[in-house]
């Protein structure tokens, strides 16, 4: 009984507890703190409802869009247009890359990407079948129900938000 009690005074004090070794923040945190990332199921004004679903639950989290608030989307780019730093997403033929570009050699279209699950770089050499998508600045007229997005949402006002496809799996890891 002792050990409930403290439990909940911790929760009330800090505003978080962990479950199953994930910490679980009070407001719009996902697994580890990562974001909410889900559907956006209503705009009203400046506030957006996202539908997250996790292991069979649903939950709604509102968000307000402010003036500070970082809204990107994903837009095709080529190769010339990339700059180190980029947020990209690269799709050749069953070949699928993402995270920031590294290095960019246009006279042998090569670009490497850092990213994925292990923060490893990829290198790809690029063809004229390859799909290049970059985070681009976007704002909330950008908007619309049915988008996927990953928010990062802080005392109930959207920090930042990326719109684009998540968690697209399959496809075999670029090799240099």
């Amino acid at each position: 009984m002792k050990r409930i009690g403290l439990l909940l005074a911790v929760v009330a004090v800090l505003g978080f507890v962990v479950v199953d070794g994930v910490l679980a923040a009070e407001g719009a945190r996902g697994p580890g703190g990562r974001g909410t990332f889900g559907k956006i199921t209503k705009i009203d004004g400046k506030t957006l409802t996202i539908t997250s679903e996790r292991e069979g639950n649903t939950t709604d989290v509102k968000a307000e869009v402010t003036d500070e608030t970082q809204i990107t989307k994903q837009a095709p780019v080529k190769l010339a247009d990339l700059k180190v730093g980029d947020r990209v997403r690269i799709v050749q033929g069953d070949t699928r890359a993402g995270g920031e570009v590294t290095k960019i050699d246009v006279e042998s279209k090569k670009v490497t990407v850092k990213g994925g699950r292990n923060n490893e770089e990829q290198t790809i050499t690029v063809d004229d079948s390859t799909q290049i998508t970059a985070s681009v600045k976007a704002e909330l007229k950008d908007l619309a129900v049915g988008q996927q997005v990953m928010a990062s949402i802080t005392d109930g006002k959207a920090v930042r938000i990326s719109v684009g496809t998540f968690g697209a799996r399959g496809g075999k890891k670029a090799k240099e």
